[in-house]
């Protein structure tokens, strides 16, 4: 499969859509300073957390690189946080440097600035070059942002032609207050919805606990990642879920911007040989890989496939010989045929090729 004309990050409509689209986007969490204190914050993100957010240096560096990630392909440049909106400089240079490239943007925001359809309008239209808009909200945001204020961006974004996704986080099981919010969203937004489950991630933590599960149990559904996240401070993660707010340092970080160039990262990310497997097959061969050595993982099996990837990289020994498995060059063939086969991807494949070629001329 290919990147098809008119396919986004916010079209996908299941989930091979959306990890084709995965190769071809970067993600920024440009400050985790936030007006509001969710309970559920994945970033526990606050208001006191303004020396996080990107400076005018750094938006000079990375806009400076905008036509080089889209001449490697990418197409897809997303703003989130805490609260992108008060990172307003270099969403806006970068936002800009993107749109000239010929990138899509998209960013996304708890929408507290819509304090009236008229401050929606002109809060949105100081983020001109931004197209797509996820405005977050849920049990946990409204304590800070009415719903009054979702509908106004909602509204307002409509209205000049922005695309606008409500994005409704959830506990599992779902509570009725929830289900209630859900119902009242969608009167207003319709099918312009979208969902995702609590994880105990952040301030989380203190709101659930995901216990180990059994073998019969454990998600064997591929990862879902979402492409390299460029975080506070420069360094980069794989994609956006849980595993991206996990500070240690381990084998599926991707380097750090700040010092070495964008393109340099989202190549590492297309052929990473241990990203690569999970976002093929899951953890199918990683458990095949532990079992064969002997090494104990059952405490790291969860319900959802993004949580045991946080539990593997929180184990340094089981992640470091997953990591020396994929490394393999009789796998890393097997991988390469696959995502050409089943992304239309030939970056490992080239990858490959290119190092057998040198092996050879160098016998």
């Amino acid at each position: 499969m290919s990147l098809q004309d008119g396919l986004t990050p916010r079209t996908a409509s299941n989930l091979l859509e959306a990890q084709t689209v995965s190769a071809y986007r970067i993600g920024f969490v440009v400050t985790e300073a936030c007006p509001l204190r969710c309970a559920h914050c994945s970033v526990s993100a606050g208001p006191e957390l303004g020396a996080t957010t990107f400076r005018a240096d750094f938006a000079e560096r990375i806009s400076a690189q905008m036509s080089e990630l889209a001449a490697a392909g990418i197409r897809f440049v997303d703003f989130t946080g805490g609260e992108p909106t008060l990172a307003r400089a270099f969403v806006r240079r970068v936002g800009a440097a993107a749109k000239a490239s010929g990138m899509v943007t998209g960013i996304v925001t708890a929408a507290h600035w819509a304090t009236s359809a008229e401050r929606a309008a002109d809060w949105i239209e100081v983020f001109a070059d931004i197209d797509h808009w996820d405005i977050s909200t849920d049990v946990y945001h409204t304590e800070f942002v009415s719903i009054d204020r979702i509908r106004h961006a909602f509204e307002a974004l409509r209205r000049v032609g922005k695309t606008a996704l409500i994005r409704v986080a959830h506990g599992e099981p779902m509570t009725y207050p929830e289900a209630r919010l859900i119902d009242e969203v969608r009167g207003f937004a319709g099918e312009r919805m979208a969902f995702q489950p609590v994880g105990p991630v952040g301030r989380a933590r203190e709101l659930f606990e995901y216990a180990p599960v059994g073998e019969d149990s454990w998600d064997t559904t591929p990862c879902p990642s979402t492409g390299p996240l460029v975080q506070p401070g420069g360094r980069v993660a794989p994609c956006c879920a849980p595993l991206s707010h996990e500070r240690q340092d381990h084998p599926l970080q991707l380097g750090d911007a700040t010092r070495e160039p964008l393109v340099d990262i989202v190549h590492r990310w297309r052929v990473h040989p241990l990203l690569q497997t999970l976002r093929l097959w899951g953890f199918g061969p990683v458990l095949g890989w532990l079992r064969e050595g002997g090494s104990p993982y059952r405490h790291i099996l969860r319900h959802r496939v993004c949580h045991t990837c946080v539990e593997l990289i929180r184990d340094p020994d089981l992640c470091r010989y997953a990591m020396s498995r994929a490394c393999e060059p009789r796998h890393r063939l097997r991988l390469a045929y696959g995502l050409r086969t089943t992304f239309g991807e030939r970056w490992l494949a080239e990858r490959v090729q290119a190092e057998a070629a040198a092996a050879l001329a160098g016998r």
